[in-house]
């Protein structure tokens, strides 16, 4: 899904587009997540740029129910909805000011340890060089571009930056939205460099539609890495955005996630399910009714802090996901290593359950624990019995106010549904 960074792992190559760009047509639908704020509202005033250097970070996003039901709303036969939340690890860099548009990253050795070597894009300031980056689907840096693009072109923003990014311990291409979260801090770097005042929802249109301009098929959950560790339930409407509401949870609830160290090709997943909805009752029902009914019961899961229902509702979804909606697309997501760890017997003493992540397939699953120390000892059987995968940490938080008391979503009746912790 992200190619963005694969120069990590790639042989040290400088990329200068300077003088090199064309000029491609290009019509942007500028629509704002339901906001209703036109584009002359977000006219900045260039008085609040700085002149100094911006350290940012964004985490990878992970969806914890809903895949695949963003997307399907856009045809009107079912609402859409989905809980995501943002991972442990991320994306972090330092920007600047720039005249051009630059972006690099470090290259790491054949061990992973710095090298010494970067991946370098240069780009003028122009709409012209940007757009002609961002269809470039030979550029590493394409997303940047495309989000460069938009602020330029929306925005009418002076000048560029130049990114440094000088950490990055998200998995790619598993499902947790690296591209995303890369295209969200971009859009973070120039509203912090030239003082343009975006909420939350204008930055994730941005990083959207710069994602989307590559040819990307994102969807709109992506961009949600936005909210950080905070877990929120998107609702998909078609012609009505998208509407977020955060959820307060009352206990930690320990989870977990799962880098397979497989493979999957999500623009096939995609492709394959997109073509086939239309058509299909299974496919319509598994995205729409069914999605409903499990996320409604996920959001009370999570504000209750009730871990083994979580972890049971996963179950479900996996049942549901491989009954109703792998069997249009069966090569991608017939998913002979998520299944293995799924029914891998020694963990099941420490979880609760556990599902796939993202559009599913080879690339990422994630579990529920019983507790940390349940966590532990499961991540690190599944990496003694599959030396390749990687166990990450994920720990859904309790919110609290002020002087120390839980939070509790206000869809939720009282506060007695939030139990004692045992």
């Amino acid at each position: 899904m992200w190619e963005l960074l694969r120069a990590m792992l790639a042989p040290a190559l400088s990329s200068d587009r300077e003088g090199n760009g064309s000029a491609w047509p290009f019509t942007i639908f500028w629509e704002l997540f339901g906001s209703g704020q036109s584009e002359q509202d977000m006219k900045p005033n260039f008085k609040n740029a700085v002149n100094k250097s911006i350290k940012l970070s964004v985490p990878g996003r992970l969806c914890l129910f809903g895949e695949h039901s963003d997307w399907a709303a856009d045809y009107g036969i079912h609402r859409g909805f989905c809980i995501v939340i943002g991972t442990d690890q991320s994306i972090s860099a330092v920007a600047e000011p720039s005249d051009r548009f630059v972006v690099e990253t470090q290259l790491p050795d054949s061990l992973g340890r710095p090298s010494g070597r970067t991946r370098q894009m240069r780009c003028p300031w122009t709409a012209d060089h940007l757009l002609a980056a961002a269809k470039d689907q030979t550029e590493f840096f394409r997303h940047c571009a495309g989000v460069a693009f938009e602020i330029l072109n929306r925005l009418e923003v002076p000048g560029g930056v130049r990114i440094r990014i000088t950490r990055m311990d998200l998995p790619l291409k598993k499902g947790v939205s690296s591209s995303a979260a890369v295209c969200i801090l971009v859009a973070k770097a120039f509203n912090a460099i030239y003082g343009l005042r975006m909420f939350p929802h204008e930055i994730m249109e941005l990083a959207y539609n710069g994602e989307r301009l590559t040819g990307s098929q994102c969807g709109r959950m992506d961009q949600a890495c936005i909210y950080g560790k905070t877990p929120v339930l998107l609702t998909f409407e078609k012609s009505h955005g998208v509407r977020i509401e955060p959820i307060f949870c009352c206990h930690d609830i320990p989870m977990f996630f799962v880098d397979l160290a497989g493979s999957k090709d999500t623009v096939r997943i995609l492709r394959d399910l997109g073509s086939s909805y239309s058509e299909s009752k299974d496919l319509q029902r598994a995205l729409g009714e069914e999605n409903e009914r499990i996320v409604r019961s996920a959001y009370e899961a999570i504000s209750t802090g009730e871990a083994a229902a979580l972890g049971n509702l996963m179950v479900r979804a996996q049942e549901n996901f491989d009954s109703l909606v792998s069997p249009h697309s069966p090569e991608q997501l017939r998913s002979p290593l998520l299944h293995k760890v799924l029914n891998l017997s020694p963990i099941r003493k420490h979880v609760y359950g556990g599902k796939g992540v993202g559009s599913q397939g080879d690339g990422t699953a994630q579990f529920v624990a019983r507790s940390i120390a349940d966590r532990d000892m499961a991540m690190a059987t599944i990496e003694a019995e599959f030396p390749q995968m990687r166990c990450f940490p994920l720990t859904i938080s309790k919110n609290t106010s002020s002087n120390g008391t839980p939070l509790v979503s206000t869809a939720l009746p009282t506060p007695e549904v939030c139990p004692e912790s045992s």
